[in-house]
């Protein structure tokens, strides 16, 4: 594998089909993502058996949408402009220049004088000036068209409403019956939040907590502590802090998802202009380097394979960028920290195996793992060798799809550590052609026929067994 950064593309419109999906994979998407935003129950259904009757694995994501509050129905084509004075009610009645509707039950309640109401990314701003028990007044600060069922934010408040809906409940359910790889969960305040979609999910089921409010900044640290991953979802950044803030802040979350050993995602825009343009700009370009040279794991395309002219030429650029950045990505002065809130003994393990394997040159480092916690342990290292898994697990072989620079295959359970040492010697000369001789450093947890931790590292030559 020259590419190590993994890729994860939305599906939509543009790639609705068996052949769509097709050609997104084999274009180099390694996460297929399900926007529960969008869709019908038999759309991800559809999604997820196309997906799993193709010759090339891929994991299935499924993202819920959170408690998204949107604007009415417009009666006609409504002007906000700036300084005009309007009312903002719960109450459903079509909007227009002087009344405009918002699907939020808790709206007098939770809205104050002076707060701000940011449509559609903040195209539109509204100032609250005025509060009652049953009304809202405010002055129009940006103006701008205002259309049906655009999404709305409230930046500078606090919302009661819980971060799962009933339909993320049922969403979750469903997700279960689909056998997901893994769940992204939106508009995440805090560790709780986690803790209750781990509840209703199955234990298997990995979870990206997407950090987008600013409650989220604040609560960081716990959240990574209780997710499997965390997701830099910029857009919803970009309305909640000041844009220029947003690129600190994503440093900020892949630094401290990285020490802890997690999995990280940056997603939102990172080609948008692709919808409809064949070439990425060169600022899309270089903010897709730069990601990666922070550390992250994986890069997300949402609209841009969604609903976008050409999906799979989107994938197509983002692998060439990825795959330029990790060929210059020198990880050789990596300083080996230490991971915090991770098992000792596997951490050691990992951190000993790359340190090993860039010291004598190897040309790979092999893992066995059940979980899939292992091999992202040696990933959040970025060794130089590739890293190959060997799992007895569908749903770890799958989800290791998102972690840097792995590849995997699935495996029957072996009786003994010689199987273990036969078996990768014997793969990687057929499948990877290593040649007799070459240094392969190994981990692995001992006894192999049950669930053990990582507990063994050596250094073997291909050709010896």
């Amino acid at each position: 594998m020259t590419r190590k950064t993994k890729i994860i593309a939305t599906v939509g419109p543009s790639v609705n089909s068996k052949d769509g999906i097709k050609k997104l994979v084999n274009s180099g998407a390694d996460v297929l993502r399900l926007n529960f935003s969008h869709g019908t129950e038999e759309d991800h259904l559809n999604v997820v058996k196309w997906a799993r009757e193709l010759d090339k694995s891929v994991a299935i994501m499924q993202d819920i949408q959170g408690p998204k509050i949107r604007t009415g129905e417009t009666k006609k084509e409504v002007n906000l402009k700036p300084k005009n004075k309007v009312k903002i009610t719960n109450k459903k009645i079509p909007s227009d220049e002087k009344i405009v509707y918002l699907n939020y039950k808790d709206l007098y309640k939770d809205i104050n004088s002076g707060e701000r109401i940011f449509i559609d990314d903040g195209q539109i701003v509204i100032r609250v000036t005025k509060k009652t028990k049953s009304s809202l007044e405010g002055v129009v600060e940006i103006g701008g068209e205002l259309r049906s069922n655009q999404g709305v934010a409230f930046p500078d408040t606090s919302l009661s409403v819980s971060s799962l809906t009933k339909k993320d409940i049922t969403d979750l359910k469903y997700g279960n019956k689909l056998e997901v790889d893994i769940v992204a969960v939106s508009f995440v305040r805090n560790a709780n939040d986690i803790k209750k979609v781990r509840k209703i999910i199955d234990n298997n089921i990995k979870i990206i907590a997407k950090i987008e409010l600013k409650s989220a900044i604040k609560n960081l640290d716990s959240i990574i502590d209780e997710a499997d991953g965390v997701m830099v979802a910029r857009g919803d950044l970009g309305v909640q802090l000041p844009l220029e803030r947003v690129p600190f802040i994503q440093k900020q979350i892949l630094d401290e998802a990285n020490a802890k050993g997690k999995i990280t995602v940056t997603a939102t825009e990172m080609l948008q202009s692709m919808k409809e343009s064949h070439r990425p700009t060169r600022a899309e370009v270089t903010d897709i380097t730069n990601a990666i040279l922070e550390g992250t794991d994986c890069v997300m395309l949402s609209a841009e394979t969604a609903i976008g002219n050409h999906p799979e030429v989107v994938v197509e650029a983002m692998s060439r960028i990825c795959e330029e950045v990790d060929s210059r990505n020198d990880t050789s002065a990596l300083k080996f920290k230490e991971l915090s809130g991770v098992d000792t003994l596997t951490t050691s393990i990992a951190k000993a195996a790359v340190q090993v394997a860039n010291e004598i040159g190897a040309k790979a480092i092999v893992a066995f793992t059940e979980t899939g916690k292992t091999p992202l342990l040696i990933s959040n290292y970025r060794p130089k060798a590739p890293i190959f898994t060997f799992t007895t697990k569908n749903k770890t072989y799958n989800q290791m799809h998102i972690l840097w620079g792995v590849e995997q295959a699935k495996i029957e359970r072996l009786e003994t550590t010689d199987e273990m040492f036969e078996i990768a010697d014997t793969w990687l000369q057929i499948n990877k052609k290593f040649k007799k001789n070459d240094k392969v450093v190994l981990v692995a947890g001992t006894p192999p026929n049950k669930e053990a931790a990582t507990n063994l590292l050596r250094v073997m030559k291909i050709g010896e067994f």
